[in-house]
């Protein structure tokens, strides 16, 4: 995944006179730290992100390369056990030096101890299981996705869809949603456009996630139907469910816990 440097952005509203004077902005930049990550139900290594904020007038990646990370988890009967607290580190990203097994049914969460002994925790979440991908059909611009979830309760999703030709993919997309809405019936639609070609793949994955991680991806993805990831750079909507254990405030980041599951079709 591609790093991107979380910057604090400050705009400015100048008013126009006759008489114009320059004025230096009075601010303070303010270091954060960003921390983010979702383990899902897939077996393999986990990894989380840790880096710090920088201003906008700084074009480098903050990378935090010195903290001590661990992953826990509580199961069903309601038993703490330390999954994992050996990670390697490279830029910012920390990888779990073993394969990880999730546990549908069980809660995760992250503990991070930072080099001035901040300590950041991930609210528990549960690992949901899978919302299965039935089909997948294309009637123009438009493909529809149907899956089936569980009947009267309200669901989070976060999809990514990715578009490849011969087996490179040439963008993206990831947006949020609930379904409030449909939830009545077992089987659901999603009707996504794309512009899509002959010879073009499309891969659609749908993460079943808690409602705190669904509210931190909406407000970094903003409206559904505008996937722009501007909003990122703005520090009111990169609050997330990790906790600053000295203030117990909720600080940058999240690192989300979700049920995974994919589908490719070629066109």
């Amino acid at each position: 995944m591609k790093k991107l440097p979380i910057h604090i952005i400050f705009v400015f509203l100048c008013i126009a006179t006759s008489c114009v004077d320059d004025i230096a902005p009075d601010f303070e930049f303010k270091e954060q730290v960003f921390v983010s990550g979702l383990l899902t139900n897939e077996e393999g290594f986990v990894s989380v992100q840790i880096q710090k904020t920088v201003a906008v007038t700084d074009t480098t990646f903050g990378a935090i390369n010195d903290a001590q990370v661990s992953l826990f988890t509580r199961d069903a009967s309601n038993t703490v056990s330390l999954v994992s607290d050996s990670f390697t580190v490279n830029n910012g990203e920390y990888r779990t030096s073993a394969i990880i097994t999730p546990i549908i049914g069980n809660t995760y969460w992250i503990e991070v101890m930072l080099p001035d002994e901040t300590v950041l925790i991930s609210e528990e979440e549960i690992l949901k299981s899978p919302i299965p991908i039935i089909d997948m059909v294309k009637n123009g611009n438009t493909v529809r996705v149907t899956f089936t979830s569980p009947i009267a309760e309200q669901n989070f999703y976060l999809i990514r869809s990715e578009v490849l030709k011969n087996g490179e993919l040439i963008s993206d997309e990831s947006g949020v949603f609930d379904d409030r809405a449909i939830n009545e019936e077992l089987e659901k639609n999603l009707d996504i456009s794309y512009n899509i070609s002959n010879g073009d793949a499309l891969r659609i994955s749908i993460n079943n996630i808690n409602f705190n991680t669904f509210q931190f991806y909406r407000n970094v993805l903003g409206n559904p139907d505008d996937l722009e990831l501007s909003s990122l750079f703005l520090p009111i909507n990169i609050v997330g469910n990790i906790t600053n254990t000295t203030n117990s405030e909720l600080t940058f980041g999240n690192f989300g816990i979700a049920g995974f599951s994919t589908m490719t079709i070629n066109f």
